[in-house]
């Protein structure tokens, strides 16, 4: 696990929430999802998060609950990695390297 991640789960554990989960997104995102039901713990977690240097922090608000839920997504390099160089590999050996728009006139 990615050490800003312990360090944001460390943190938020330490205030009144009712709910911590963590799992892969689309494309490889990792996401930590808090809920919380107070303003106040929403805004502290978010400042630590984006101190740590969380590729997004993303608030939603469940009004009919009274509910917070913080998803603090980062990109698993690794994952990101693999499927940048499948995906390069793929498209390399089925098509030519010249670039297509090489010569197309401009209007």
């Amino acid at each position: 696990m990615h050490p800003e991640r312990k360090e944001l789960i460390r943190h938020a554990l330490s205030f009144d929430i009712e709910n911590i989960n963590t799992y892969s997104g689309y494309k490889g995102d990792l996401i930590v999802k808090i809920t919380t039901k107070t303003k106040e713990v929403v805004i502290a977690i978010r400042k630590f998060a984006l101190s740590l240097g969380i590729k997004e922090v993303v608030v939603k608000q469940n009004q009919d609950i009274e509910q917070f839920e913080i998803y603090c997504i980062t990109s698993d390099e690794n994952v990101y990695d693999l499927k940048i160089k499948e995906l390069l590999e793929e498209i390399h050996s089925e098509h030519s390297a010249t670039d297509v728009w090489e010569g197309v006139k401009k209007k």
